[in-house]
């Protein structure tokens, strides 16, 4: 083995088992201290939560003293009041107070009130046990057979404070259940709860898995009998945390290492292995010319290509410190505008709700003109608008009391922290005025509208995403009634029209789980063969008492609700089902149309996995898919669908560009668009052949489409006229009532056999 080559072998060996011991010695080091840093961190979780108890306790106390010690009270325990409890203590009582139980017994023991509120086995359970309970200035904590009660115990008095008891009144509140759900969303836990045998002290923690670790905290009854059980299961973000970054450090070093063994390589062989070769052969050739007066020679290296080196690695570590900076702070904000975006309001929303009694409203608009700008101005313009609509809106805003976010597109959200309905009109007005003034691009005037949706926390919703979702539906609803106005979430509710789509929407929720969906299907032809290519799956409705609802109507329905991806799943399973039926029927591989949604591009990465499961489970070549974009969808996701429209071509699934023609810019977005298919709108077929410029369009259309490589279909073929022109001057294929509507996947299994007679019949004959 030649000298470099062991030399090689000993550098990469030794970088090797340095890495083996850094893995598997330091490693293990550098985590054991996560563990601790997470089992410290739920039991802070803990001390919050029995903070949280404590606070309930002590707010049960207070509450009881009021009580308690109060003129009206104390008439009624000695008898002198007996209109008390009807102008007092009714079903409100109870809620308000989120009272579970009241009695009030007099000095000689009479139960003169016992009323709960639900949980009737609880409360005979418990009664016997309530009531010999003594007055005292600390509570009781009382446990039921799956239930945790605070039960809060004070001496009847005057308001003066000042006389002799007469009696005790009894307070009991449940803290299990819903209340334990509604603590563990406060404090933004995963918290459950459940009674039994508690743990030894009152405190548990165990790592459940790798990533996750659960608590348990025992709060004992006062009697020492029952036990509430609170389990919090959280992540492991210390644990997790460190091996992220260990994981990332032995990268960098790996690459550091590499190019260091590469350096040593270099460096070795030039000041010693060359060096060591060289003299061997001046050597050899002394000896073989055996010229006692001749010298060995040979040449010395600085240090300069280590120097690069260093300089070269430090400039690698600057240019990560610097990259991950910038990761961070482009993850909360927009880089367009410079204002939060989705994930950095939802922060700053958290911040705002941290406030006592806290209403902040969502104020959701969206530019009403601003696709007319970003259509003829250019999208250049359009981003410079984007951005001086976010000067103009940071200008008036209340940093304090206010954010300001850009969710995407041209749409923004504005948090106002303010419970008063007049405030909120107030600033709507003023945000709808300012943003109508205009704007100068490149000495250009211009002006946009805006629609604006108002929806208020916890009024319209009880999480971030629910009262956006609000807002979004007032906005909307906003642009539907004309848009540069605002509308309120709230006032929906009396719309007649907005019922009639709000029934519809919860009927389409269970249409999927009912059957009440089913899919027809239209056949695709080859024209020059007129034989089927494919078919396109349409989906239909029949509702059970409206009868059919049209597509356009039941569509937007569901795609403003959270089901369009549930339902858009269902299409494609069914009409790939139906393409394999077919397939093991011996009708042929019938390749299948599929329209997705705009919410379905949106969430890309659920609509791609679903799909691979899909082509895998039924064995269907991803060629014979297709997925087709709407043409009036690009300018709302332009980037979104590239990246979507990409991926699927990367698959091997065809994507086609559905009604094109219709919207505008549509050649310069096909430069663009990563699209194979094209299907035509049926505008450009209505009047061929015998309208003369509609004939020259079509015809040129082809031209362009089929001379770029295009596969193109033509749609509302309805004469054999049409037809036979788009045979003659181009290969395209026809989708139409030609050649058939839209039906039932039996009839078109019965036009594949009818085929398939035809072709043998005429392989006979020939």
């Amino acid at each position: 083995m030649k000298l470099q080559t062991q030399t090689l072998v000993v550098i990469i060996g030794s970088m090797f088992l340095f890495l083996i011991l850094l893995t598997t010695l330091i490693r293990p080091m550098l985590l054991s201290d996560a563990l601790a840093m997470d089992e410290e961190s739920m039991y802070k979780d803990m001390e919050r939560i029995e903070n949280a108890i404590r606070l309930e306790q002590d707010l049960l106390t207070r509450l009881n003293q009021d009580w308690a010690q109060w003129d009206d009270m104390y008439e009624f325990a000695t008898g002198e009041r007996q209109d008390f409890v009807a102008s007092n203590v009714d079903e409100n009582t109870f809620m308000n107070n989120r009272i579970w139980r009241m009695i009030i017994v007099s000095e000689e023991d009479e139960v003169l009130l016992d009323r709960s509120y639900g949980l009737s086995e609880e409360a005979d359970q418990l009664s016997e046990q309530l009531n010999r309970l003594t007055p005292s200035l600390n509570n009781y904590l009382i446990g039921a057979e799956d239930s945790f009660f605070i039960a809060s115990v004070q001496r009847i008095l005057p308001t003066s404070g000042i006389g002799d008891a007469a009696g005790k009144v009894i307070l009991v509140r449940d803290i299990s259940g819903n209340y334990i759900k509604r603590l563990g969303y406060d404090l933004s836990l995963d918290l459950t709860a459940n009674t039994g045998a508690g743990v030894e002290g009152n405190r548990f923690v165990r790592t459940v898995s790798e990533e996750r670790m659960e608590g348990q905290l025992t709060i004992q009854s006062t009697n020492g009998d029952s036990h509430l059980i609170l389990t919090i299961d959280k992540p492991r973000s210390y644990y997790l945390s460190k091996r992220d970054v260990i994981t990332n450090f032995v990268l960098y070093l790996l690459v550091l290492l590499a190019v260091i063994a590469i350096v040593l390589y270099f460096m070795l062989d030039r000041l010693m292995i060359s060096r060591v070769t060289s003299l061997s052969k001046q050597l050899n050739q002394i000896r073989q010319t055996r010229e006692i007066s001749s010298r060995v020679k040979w040449k010395l290296h600085n240090g300069d290509e280590i120097h690069h080196l260093g300089k070269s690695i430090n400039g690698m570590l600057d240019s990560a410190e610097e990259s991950h900076r910038e990761i961070t702070d482009m993850a909360l904000h927009d880089q367009l505008t410079g204002l939060l975006n989705r994930y950095g309001v939802i922060e700053a929303f958290h911040r705002l709700t941290d406030r006592k009694e806290t209403h902040i409203a969502f104020m959701f608009f969206d530019l009403d003109g601003f696709k007319r700008i970003n259509d003829s101005l250019g999208h250049k313009m359009g981003d410079t608008l984007l951005r001086k609509v976010a000067n103009r809106l940071t200008e008036f805003v209340d940093h304090e009391n206010e954010v300001i976010a850009r969710m995407g597109g041209d749409e923004f959200l504005l948090l106002v922290h303010s419970p008063d309905p007049e405030h909120l009109q107030q600033r709507a007005a003023y945000m709808v005025r300012e943003l109508k003034q205009n704007y100068i691009l490149s000495e250009i005037k211009t002006f946009v509208t805006s629609s604006v949706g108002v929806a208020v926390y916890p009024d319209d919703g009880e999480s971030f995403d629910e009262v956006l979702q609000a807002a979004d539906i007032a906005m909307y609803e906003a642009k539907r009634k004309g848009k540069n106005q605002v509308v309120y979430y709230h006032s929906l509710a009396e719309d007649l029209e907005y019922k009639n789509t709000l029934t519809l929407e919860n009927d389409l929720k269970f249409a999927l789980k009912n059957g009440e969906l089913y899919l027809d299907y239209q056949p695709i032809y080859i024209g020059f063969k007129e034989s089927m290519t494919g078919v396109e799956a349409l989906i239909r409705w029949d509702h059970p008492v409206k009868g059919r609802i049209p597509p356009n109507v039941f569509i937007p329905i569901a795609e403003n609700g959270s089901f369009i991806s549930d339902i858009g799943e269902w299409v494609l399973e069914e009409s790939i089902k139906q393409s394999v039926k077919w397939r093991e029927s011996g009708l042929g591989q019938i390749g299948v149309a599929v329209n997705v949604s705009k919410m379905q591009m949106r969430n890309k990465n659920r609509f791609l996995e679903k799909m691979d499961l899909l082509l895998d489970q039924y064995q269907f070549p991803p060629e014979q898919l297709q997925i087709e974009i709407t043409e009036s969808d690009i300018f709302f996701f332009d980037g979104e669908i590239i990246e979507f429209a990409k991926e699927l071509r990367e698959k091997g699934v065809r994507v086609a560009l559905d009604d094109f023609g219709v919207g505008t810019s549509t050649l310069f977005n096909l430069k663009n668009m990563p699209v194979n298919v094209v299907k035509i709108d049926r505008s450009f077929i209505q009047h061929v052949p015998s309208e003369e410029f509609d004939c020259k369009l079509l015809k040129g259309l082809y031209q362009v489409l089929e001379g770029i490589g295009m596969y193109v279909i033509t749609e509302g073929v309805e004469t054999a006229e049409q037809a036979d022109f788009i045979r003659r001057f181009s290969d395209s294929k026809i989708q139409g009532y030609y050649f058939g509507r839209p039906m039932k996947p039996a009839q078109i299994a019965l036009l594949l056999q009818q085929e398939f007679a035809f072709h043998q019949a005429a392989s006979d004959h020939n």
